[in-house]
């Protein structure tokens, strides 16, 4: 044995297992051996579960045995056995310090923060220095959002082990968290000066300095990180890090990055659409041609007028204008008119070649894209009667080629695809038959296949409660008839936590009351959409059984396609009004339900609906527009009605232009600029839905305490989070209402994107 012991201690594992399967041969009921073999194979990554338990088996009563097969058990993630060895280790050496710091690691994964705290109180009750356990448990106190006895936990492990870069990195994380933003920064540079390749920390350091408006800076940082290990994590910040990123020059690598964040599903491309514009502002062929298009609008120009003799492989050879394109709808006027010219030009080139007879050398990726980005905004560019005549032949020459059967060019049905969606065309399951291009196929799947499997869902979706107030059905027909909103892809899918976990990390300050909970959380999404809400927190939380409803069939056969693309099972889709959702006979320990109760008769009713289906103690995410931040849109809805405008997609479009029209006299600010006036589905939320109200966080404030919830936070953009305790430095969980309401009446958009926030029941 002590031979086993000094291989050991040399670090030989691979002699020392040989020695020990030499000794085994002859003493195989010896438990120091089976010991010592476990031992040799766990130092070299090996399994050695067998060996452990084998030792443990011949030495019931030996600390050490049980000890290390407690850690191989973890290892492998079989937390209750684990914690079942670290028990036994305990009683047979309770003062075992590294025995109550193991177990309470395994109480951590298994989410009882609170039991994981007494444990490493108790690892240091025997070894006080004990620097692993003091940030052991400053990691668990960070999840029961005591913040500042985590700060004093990872102080006390850095002044036993001044170069411990992971004390560093998350004391940085809490400091963050409680708002001191130079310490958090000193202590993140602290951990890279001990580990200048900690992704974790460039990642973290990031996002900070992104808050503090540090952009450039911060791109640095998570470019830096990006090199190092490509992470979801890291490339979710990315996205985060350029999206306020001033641009004034191509910035080596970021263009190219922008590329494949969108081609690569880096997170919601919604996000990157600003940047990424700026960026090809900065293209000189792109710059002169919106020049061109800004003079002569309305008046459309030809390919060779507005790009020069190129014609469209000027945009072609832009790789970020195609990716944008085929990712999600364009939100700037600017490029809007550039796209509505360069269609028209697609257009005239197509019939241009069939007068003349000339091959159509048009270039194919940036048609699709046209096709692509013309299908997601539902056709909300202008056109003019001529356009459109056009448009309509070219689409029956289509129909009647398929019919004859003959030889179809590949930019025929990409033409058409860029005004009218092709499956509305007869006969078009016929063009999935033939050959295409790579491009020309994905535009025929995204405008014929999928929505042919939308049609085929309308049968497996129940209906599960009654619909039949007024407010509801109005509001049903216009989400029938244009489902909103229409997306692509979500952001890449997180690492996953339970119920508590995942409200820890949203609001890492909030004072959640303890509440019971056992198995796997039940949510309600109320009001899902086409299931963007519902598939991001189905990514999100562990274990979690979800219903998602909605009043709306083609919003939820929308979703329940997307979902399924996805691979997820956890959602079940059902169409409900949430009036009636009593009627189900069932609860639930989350609700969410954002951008849905403002379009009900009385909003405060469904909340109250929804309350009656939450579980004392449970939580619930809740959206509502907020009166001063929506003063525009109330202007332009004025506006709109005092012209008699309708809803159906012409007079959306038209709409469009007169509002753009006043713009210039009347600055309606977000009512023209905002994401949501660049679709027709959109644009239609926006400005002309059926039935809105407006709150404010007075009103709100009063319901929360007539109801006696607490109020447990907003999610906001951490700038606005920055600039708000800057301003209340004495609210340090950011809960005081009337601060929120005094900080909104002096930044008046704040909130423009609703009050998005988060209760919790009284237990």
């Amino acid at each position: 044995m002590n031979r086993l012991a000094a291989l050991f201690n040399s670090g030989s594992y691979g002699e020392m297992e040989s020695l020990a399967r030499k000794l085994l041969e002859q003493q195989p009921s010896s438990g120091l051996v089976w010991k010592a073999l476990g031992a040799s194979l766990t130092a070299q990554n090996k399994m050695a579960l067998f060996e452990l338990q084998r030792a443990t088996e011949l030495m019931p009563d030996d600390a050490e045995a049980h000890y290390n097969l407690g850690n191989a058990l973890k290892s492998l993630g079989r937390l209750d056995d684990a914690v079942a060895s670290y028990h036994r280790v305990i009683k047979f050496k309770p003062d075992l310090a590294q025995a109550h710091n193991n177990l309470g690691n395994a109480l951590k994964d298994l989410g009882q923060p609170e039991e994981a705290v007494a444990c490493y109180h108790r690892a240091l009750r025997f070894k006080p220095h004990y620097a692993e356990a003091h940030y052991n448990l400053g990691n668990a106190l960070k999840d029961l959002g005591r913040l500042k006895e985590a700060v004093a936990s990872y102080h006390l492990a850095l002044n036993s082990r001044p170069d411990f870069a992971e004390a560093h990195g998350n004391l940085a994380v809490v400091l963050n968290d409680l708002g001191q933003f130079e310490d958090a920064a000193v202590s993140y540079r602290s951990a890279l000066a001990i580990r200048p390749d900690y992704v974790m920390v460039l990642n973290n350091l990031a996002l900070l300095l992104s808050t503090q408006g540090k952009s450039a800076t911060a791109l640095g940082c998570i470019m830096q990180s990006l090199r190092i290990q490509e992470t979801v994590e890291a490339k979710s910040i990315f996205v985060t890090c350029v999206r306020h990123l001033h641009v004034t020059t191509d910035t080596a690598g970021v263009k190219s990055a922008l590329v494949r964040a969108l081609t690569e599903n880096w997170g919601r491309p919604t996000d990157l659409a600003g940047v990424c514009i700026r960026f090809l502002k900065l293209n000189p062929n792109i710059r002169e041609a919106m020049t061109r298009v800004t003079h002569d609008w309305p008046q459309r120009l030809s390919v060779q007028d507005l790009l020069g003799t190129d014609g469209l492989n000027v945009l072609q050879s832009d790789s970020l204008l195609c990716a944008l394109l085929n990712s999600t709808r364009i939100d700037d006027i600017e490029t809007e008119r550039l796209l509505t010219t360069v269609r028209c030009a697609l257009l005239e080139a197509v019939d241009e070649a069939g007068t003349t007879g000339r091959p159509m050398n048009a270039a194919m990726d940036v048609c699709c894209a046209m096709a692509n980005q013309c299908f997601m905004n539902e056709y909300v560019f202008s056109h003019t009667d001529t356009e459109i005549s056009k448009a309509d032949e070219l689409r029956n020459a289509l129909v009647d080629a398929l019919d004859a059967e003959t030889d179809i060019p590949a930019l025929w049905p990409m033409a058409v695809a860029c005004y009218f969606p092709l499956y509305s065309i007869p006969g078009a399951a016929r063009l999935m038959e033939r050959s295409w291009p790579d491009p020309v196929m994905a535009v025929l799947v995204q405008q014929i296949s999928e929505p042919e499997e939308e049609r085929r869902l309308r049968t497996t979706i129940p209906r599960i409660t009654r619909i039949e107030d007024d407010v509801s059905l109005q509001v049903q027909s216009q989400y029938e008839d244009h489902p909103y909103p229409r997306w692509t892809r979500v952001a890449p899918a997180p690492k996953t936590n339970p119920l508590l976990g995942y409200l820890s990390k949203k609001l890492p300050l909030a004072i959640l009351k303890p509440r019971s909970l056992t198995g796997d959380a039940d949510v309600l999404i109320a009001g899902c959409g086409t299931g963007q809400h519902s598939i991001e927190t189905g990514r999100q939380l562990q274990g979690a059984r979800i219903l998602a409803v909605d009043l709306s069939l083609s919003s939820l056969c929308y979703a329940k396609r997307k979902t399924q693309e996805l691979g997820l099972t956890s959602i079940e889709y059902a169409q409900a009004d949430l009036l009636n959702l009593g009627a189900v006979g069932r609860d639930f320990d989350l609700i969410e339900s954002v951008g849905v109760l403002h379009h009900l008769a009385d909003p405060w009713t469904g909340w109250r609906v929804l309350l009656s289906l939450l579980r004392p103690g449970g939580f619930m995410k809740l959206g509502f527009y907020s009166e001063l931040a929506r003063r525009d849109i109330v202007k332009a809805r004025a506006m709109i009605a005092g012209q008699g405008y309708g809803t159906t997609a012409n007079e959306i479009r038209a709409c469009r232009q007169y509002l753009l029209d006043m713009d210039r006299h009347e600055n309606l600010g977000l009512a023209v600029r905002a994401l949501d006036f660049f679709s027709i589905s959109s644009c239609r939320d926006l400005l002309f839905h059926v039935q809105e109200h407006r709150l404010s966080l007075t009103t709100i404030g009063g319901f929360l305490q007539d109801n006696n919830l607490s109020f447990l936070g907003f999610e906001l953009d951490p700038r606005v989070v920055s600039a708000y305790r800057l301003r209340f430095p004495d609210d340090s969980t950011l809960t005081q209402l009337e601060h929120w309401q005094s900080f909104e009446n002096e930044n008046p958009d704040t909130f423009f994107g609703m009050y998005q926030f988060w209760i919790q029941k009284p237990t």
